[in-house]
């Protein structure tokens, strides 16, 4: 899946899974295939189709870009880790 972004042009969602506990990973990557940002935080194990939002690395308006392309939407819900309380999200389109 595409998204457009204010700040990087329309940019690539990447979908794999940590080896370490099988928690998804999206990764956000401009034209050019550079990394722009890791979507995902790997704190805890989560549910199928839920991640923690990597808020601490993505900017707002970012962060914003991302929830408004209909990817993903937050839950709610919060997972702490040190003074950071990181936004549930769940994946809403499927990506390849």
């Amino acid at each position: 899946m595409e998204i457009k972004t204010t700040d990087y042009g329309v940019c690539k969602v990447s979908k794999g899974y940590y080896p370490s506990n099988g928690n998804m990973w999206l990764i956000l990557t401009d034209a050019d295939g550079q990394q722009v940002t890791v979507i995902t935080s790997n704190i805890i194990p989560m549910a199928d189709g839920e991640f923690c939002g990597n808020i601490t690395n993505i900017g707002k308006i970012l962060w914003n870009d991302i929830l408004a392309s209909g990817l993903i939407e937050e839950t709610g819900e919060t997972v702490p880790s040190g003074y950071v309380q990181f936004p549930v999200c769940k994946l809403v389109k499927e990506l390849a």
